[in-house]
């Protein structure tokens, strides 16, 4: 039994060598490319078609009747027309400005109260020098504006076609208790060919073009305002008065910490450097310098204290009133209180410094 196994393994490891030799062999006449057949380059053309004998010759036409065209040029377009308008958005990106998306005309709202909007129309047109039919309460309407023209300032924006003119208005069409909305109109348009002015349509592209130089003025105005606000914070108003204790001392109404936060600026002001400072107990400590002399001050940087003290160190007290407030008394080196008339010779200086902050 098993010579003849081994007859049969003999037998597939033979027919196995000659399968890969004759492989070998095959890769090696066809130099390893596929074997193609192209014999079809030698096909002939078959014999036509044959109609049948109970069959109609096939007639060859390539013309087609045209349904009735007013059937096609009457029919009414449906769904919205395409705009091929480039697109023009808002800038909305400001503060208290906020786009109406449904609207059928640019609307923006704006952070303010509608009693303002005239103030604001009045303001528009004149840092613009605008040419304008009318200014109301509630709507502005301009006159011809044009880029060649004395009217917009920088211009209709970069889809204004030249030799172009326009007429605008704003108008406000709803309020609410602390915002108001204001829409641009677009409301006729004219270009000059050959010499003569001819209509052409109007666009809410160039409408928003003109909305946004309105809202770029709203947006200076509000940044404006909150500067003054800001500025108004930081200036601390004072005057002469007393401090808990009945002490002759600078009060204000502003509250400790706007105080204390505020005094190293007035002291640097006034050439009052700073020695040191106890938050806790309120106390700023600083010096008086001796005179740097004449030549000095002309020819280098000026370091006289700015207020009539003679040399030597002081300290400011910052204290919490009772009913509200804040006092600022002045003492020697040791903690004795100023007397009343230098007290009140040197409150000029100090009022003026309080009131000056720069942010």
């Amino acid at each position: 039994m098993l010579k003849h196994n081994k007859k049969y393994l003999l037998l597939s490891i033979a027919l196995g060598s000659n399968l890969m030799l004759s492989g070998c062999s095959w890769f090696s006449a066809n130099d390893g490319r596929e074997d193609i057949d192209d014999s079809y380059l030698n096909s002939k053309q078959g014999k036509e078609l044959q109609i049948p004998a109970n069959a109609d010759e096939i007639i060859q036409n390539d013309n087609f009747q045209i349904p009735e065209g007013a059937v096609i040029v009457n029919r009414q377009a449906k769904g919205n027309l395409l705009n091929l308008e480039p697109p023009q958005l808002l800038l909305t990106s400001g503060d208290g400005v906020r786009e109406d998306t449904d609207a059928s005309y640019p609307t923006v709202w704006l952070r303010a109260q509608s009693s303002e909007l005239k103030s604001l129309l009045d303001g528009f047109v004149e840092a613009n020098n605008l040419n304008v039919e009318s200014v109301s309460n509630d709507a502005l309407v301009t006159d011809w504006l044009s880029d060649e023209e004395e009217g917009l300032g920088e211009g209709l924006g970069s889809y204004n076609i030249d030799d172009q003119r326009h007429k605008f208005s704003l108008n406000l069409i709803a309020e609410n208790a602390n915002e108001f909305a204001i829409q641009a109109i677009h409301l006729t348009s004219q270009q000059e060919i050959d010499g003569s002015w001819k209509d052409v349509s109007t666009s809410n592209r160039v409408a928003r073009q003109f909305l946004n130089q309105f809202i770029g003025y709203y947006d200076g105005v509000r940044n404006r305002q909150a500067r003054a606000r800001i500025l108004a914070e930081g200036i601390i108003e004072t005057r002469l008065g007393t401090n808990s204790r009945g002490s002759i001392a600078i009060v204000s109404d502003r509250d400790f910490q706007a105080i204390w936060q505020q005094t190293p600026a007035v002291l640097e002001s006034l050439n009052l450097p700073i020695i040191d400072r106890d938050q806790s107990q309120g106390l700023f400590f600083f010096k008086v310098a001796e005179n740097s002399g004449f030549w000095n001050s002309l020819f280098g940087k000026n370091t006289d204290s700015r207020v009539d003290m003679l040399p030597g160190n002081y300290r400011i007290l910052v204290e919490t009133l009772a009913n509200g407030g804040s006092s600022i008394s002045f003492q020697d080196e040791e903690g004795q209180k100023l007397s009343p008339n230098l007290v009140g010779k040197i409150y000029p200086e100090f009022k003026a410094a309080f009131r000056k902050k720069e942010l």
